[in-house]
């Protein structure tokens, strides 16, 4: 499973490709890999997105299930990184990249937020996700010196600033394939800090969200978890930031 920040693509090929795999799990015998290349590999994920209102009340609410092909590598913003699609009711939704350089696993990934009512796009950034050698490591560290937010008829400038790190936490198991599979739980912090010029009066917005990522030897990411947070930065009006639950419930490694 591929997914990034945001929910996690498409020709009429493909999806036969999808229809005819087999439903039998074939799990590789490199304990190594942390990231599944070979193509025709696909993976079928439960998901849940969690909806949050400015007053910090949440709800559960079910999403499509979801299926992630794996489509090969390809060289992407620097990397070499396993492209996957990602597929709805047959219908092609999104695109992602994940890359494994030894032991350390890095995803493509969009940040997209909503401030203001507008959106707020900081471009697709490398996240080191995993690092199997480490129990922390830095995953982003970068500067934004410049941005733009256009809120109705006004324009906002300003800036940001990504820190993200990681660290592991434990082994636990995790039901695929009507099994259990052991699995590494981590904890990602994301802290990105909005620098929003009001007129001259520049305001920090810090935005922190936190992300657990489950990564199974042999097959990859098998669960993430981030919860729905609001962020309150007066004068500005409280951005509430949905949270999701993805699970793998099937997947077969092509040989």
């Amino acid at each position: 499973m591929n997914h990034v920040i945001r929910l996690a693509i498409f020709s009429a090929a493909t999806i036969l490709v999808l229809s005819a795999c087999s439903t039998d799990p074939v799990t590789p015998n490199d304990t190594s890999v942390y990231v599944v290349a070979t193509k025709g590999t696909y993976f079928i994920n439960d998901n849940v997105v969690i909806t949050i209102d400015a007053g910090g009340t949440k709800a559960d609410v079910p999403a499509p299930q979801d299926s992630t092909y794996v489509n090969g590598t390809k060289s992407v913003n620097g990397k070499t990184a396993v492209e996957s699609f990602v597929f709805i009711g047959g219908v092609a939704t999104d695109t992602t990249y994940v890359a494994q350089e030894g032991l350390k696993v890095s995803a493509l990934t969009p940040l997209q937020f909503v401030v203001l009512g507008a959106p707020v796009d900081l471009g697709n950034k490398w996240v080191l996700t995993y690092d199997a050698n480490a129990t922390t490591w830095t995953a982003l560290d970068d500067t934004i010196p410049s941005i733009s937010i256009q809120a109705g008829p006004s324009t906002y400038t300003g800036s940001a600033k990504l820190l993200f790190t990681g660290k592991k936490l434990a082994a636990e198991n995790i039901t695929v394939n009507g099994s259990a599979l052991s699995a590494v739980k981590t904890e990602m912090k994301m802290l990105i800090t909005l620098y929003v010029d009001f007129g001259g009066f520049v305001l920090p917005v810090p935005i922190e969200l936190i992300r657990n990522t489950w990564f199974a030897k042999g097959v990859g990411v098998v669960k993430i978890e981030q919860d729905a947070k609001v962020i309150n930065a007066p004068p500005a009006p409280p951005l509430t930031l949905p949270g999701q639950r993805i699970s793998t419930v099937r997947f077969n490694i092509a040989k």
